[in-house]
């Protein structure tokens, strides 16, 4: 496990910002939850749903991948980063890119406010992608792990351009395509082409490391990413032109694909060799039970395509809800306590090693809190999303309180993982 802290991993100080920046974000994403529950029983384009989703993919999620990516290419690359002078560059892009974009989205601003937050983004983003490749360049090995990531990397390109033009189009449109489509096309390709095959590409390298489960069958993953590529490809093409047809199609190969990705992990769990999972893969095997949520919701969503607004966007709510929270941000919340902890253990005992007895990773923040987290988080999604689906303010704020207890229980952890001083020391 101690991979994780490899001899060619950057400085902490590259890493640890990102996780503090979007843990912050994210308590500040469950007090909005609460103090703004008519977001999730209006339709999904409304400004304060747009402000907190922005903030969950970029400040929060985006954020926290960044910086553990930085971290990992060291492990799946085998080798250094190429620039740590450009991580920084881009943490500070993303950040202020996130936050300016979320104030412009709640106000509704349409203009230079919005168009700024845009440019500074995609300029995070390129400065991100061009650390990804040309540290990948530096390493000759090949591996489906490190294809997925870096087709993620030009997934979230696309994506983020995408952004920049819905953001124009939004105050000026010149694009025929319903602006809802765009959305959608938008959304997905963050989502599936970012998101899901990034996760594919760190955590089949991950789990089995773990969890101490070998020789899975990696074509498993060779067929997923095969399948979610192709699928995607053609949902981007249907969403633009209004093809309902192929995007049925679509969103049959990319389930397909995520059902092959999740055959590959259940197999890593089945062969395992270490049987008690500690609280951070405990939640991070929640999430993937969590992601045959959104696979059940879409099947429904495309069976009522011709449906009315108030079947469908309750219900597409839910399924954005269920992947960006109970699937990714469950797993963040997991692997958080799987990587930190060997990142500021390996700078803090490095030299102390087999010289004085020195504490064990897990022992740098509070497993019991840990756990109240966990406990926390999932009993709050599972009412957030119940308030969704029963269109409840109150209930919505009930599953608000919850997770932003969880948050609070994340970042006294964090922090705690963070500031850890040697044996005793002030």
């Amino acid at each position: 496990m101690q991979q994780v802290a490899s001899k060619n991993a950057p400085s902490p100080s590259v890493v640890v910002p990102h996780f503090v920046f979007g843990g912050i974000v994210w308590l500040l994403v469950t007090v909005l939850i609460f103090s703004s529950p008519q977001a999730f029983t209006q339709h999904y384009f409304n400004p304060m749903l747009l402000s907190i989703t922005h903030l969950v993919v970029l400040g929060w999620i985006s954020m926290v991948i960044f910086g553990a990516l930085y971290q990992l290419l060291s492990v799946i690359m085998e080798v250094k980063l190429y620039s740590e002078k450009l991580a920084f560059i881009s943490f500070g892009l993303l950040g202020i890119g996130t936050l300016l974009l979320g104030i412009s989205f709640w106000n509704f601003w349409l203009g230079i406010p919005m168009r700024m937050a845009a440019v500074l983004l995609l300029l995070a983003v390129l400065f991100f992608a061009v650390n990804v490749f040309r540290t990948g360049n530096k390493s000759p090995k090949k591996s489906i792990e490190k294809r997925c990531i870096q087709t993620a990397v030009v997934w979230l390109l696309f994506t983020v351009i995408a952004g920049f033009v819905l953001v124009v189009n939004l105050a000026q449109p010149f694009i025929s395509t319903p602006h809802l489509a765009l959305l959608k096309l938008h959304a997905h390709m963050g989502i599936i082409g970012w998101f899901m095959l990034l996760i594919m590409g760190v955590s089949s390298r991950l789990f089995p490391m773990f969890m101490v489960s070998h020789q899975p069958n990696t074509q498993k993953l060779r067929n997923a990413y095969f399948l979610i590529n192709t699928g995607l490809i053609i949902a981007v093409f249907c969403l633009f032109f209004q093809w309902n047809t192929g995007l049925i199609v679509s969103v049959v190969v990319v389930v397909l694909g995520i059902i092959y990705f999740l055959s590959f992990m259940l197999e890593v769990y089945r062969k395992r060799l270490k049987k008690r999972l500690d609280i951070g893969m405990k939640q991070s095997v929640f999430s993937l039970v969590v992601l045959l949520l959104p696979i059940a919701i879409i099947a429904v969503l495309n069976a009522s395509i011709t449906s009315t607004q108030s079947i469908t966007s309750p219900m597409a709510i839910v399924y954005g809800s269920s992947l960006l929270i109970g699937f990714i941000t469950s797993l963040i919340l997991g692997q958080t306590y799987k990587t930190l902890p060997f990142i500021i253990w390996l700078k803090v005992y490095r030299k102390r090693v087999g010289k004085e007895k020195i504490p064990f990773p897990k022992e740098l923040y509070s497993d019991k809190v840990a756990h109240l987290q966990f406990w926390g988080f999932m009993i709050g999604f599972i009412i957030f999303l119940m308030a969704i689906l029963l269109q409840s303010l109150k209930m919505v704020q009930i599953g608000g309180v919850l997770l932003f207890i969880s948050a609070l229980f994340y970042n006294y952890n964090l922090l705690t993982i963070v500031f850890h001083k040697p044996n005793g020391q002030d």
